[in-house]
């Protein structure tokens, strides 16, 4: 009886842990999305700021 309850809280603290990683690894992952996303945003402001403009019309 005691060997089963024990199994039983192992089981329940395996799966909870489990969850708990899920939860960690997504979040993880949507941080790292949104400073990629400002990195852009921020790389793509900067490179229009610096970047030579066209001094004429392009002849072919």
């Amino acid at each position: 009886m005691i060997s089963e309850f024990c199994c039983n809280f192992k089981e329940l603290t395996f799966k909870q842990l489990q969850t708990k990683i899920a939860m960690i690894t997504e979040n993880k992952v949507t941080e790292i999305f949104c400073m990629a996303d400002d990195f852009c945003k921020s790389f793509d402001a900067m490179t229009t700021k610096y970047t030579l403009k066209p001094t004429g019309k392009r002849k072919y």
